[in-house]
């Protein structure tokens, strides 16, 4: 079956199929109902959202339920924007998803004048790291222990947008 993956603003109506991607993702570190809820609502966040469903039925909304494949959260600050969340279904991964966040959120940042794009990734999350190296990102610094459960480093990552 052939499947529309386009990239969407995230509506409250994803929240339960978000956060159960986040738990499964992140366990103790992933975000609550409220910080979604926020960034839905927040005049410089951008939540993106990636829904699978067949091609022909993009307009009922009653098929996405169950059927996230990825999403990201975007913050524009100023000259700088941040990737404040990704993530990618178990079973979607490895299947483009994650660089289509990351060139969507790229792009966005872009059009609202960023100078540069941030983000931050557990030194253990090779797959991410080689992506996100891959897309012109370069590592700027390390945070010690900064995760938890378990302990890891932060990679503090950044690409320059403008010349």
């Amino acid at each position: 079956m052939n499947y529309n993956n386009e990239i969407e603003m995230m509506v409250p109506y994803d929240i339960p199929d978000v956060l159960e991607a986040e738990r499964k993702a992140f366990g103790s570190m992933a975000w609550r109902s409220n910080d979604f809820e926020s960034a839905i609502v927040s005049s410089y966040d951008f939540p993106f959202i990636i829904h699978r469903h067949p091609v022909g039925n993009a307009d009922d909304e009653e098929q996405y339920a169950g059927n996230l494949a990825g999403y990201s959260i975007l913050r524009l600050l100023g000259p700088e924007a941040e990737v404040e969340n990704i993530c990618v279904s178990g079973d979607m991964r490895r299947c483009g998803i994650g660089e289509k966040l990351m060139h969507h959120m790229i792009n966005t940042a872009i059009e609202h004048d960023a100078a540069t794009i941030f983000l931050e990734v557990r030194s253990c999350n090779e797959a991410a790291r080689k992506l996100y190296s891959k897309m012109g990102f370069t590592e700027s610094y390390i945070r010690k222990a900064y995760y938890r459960d378990p302990v890891d480093d932060a990679i503090i990552m950044s690409l320059k947008l403008t010349p």
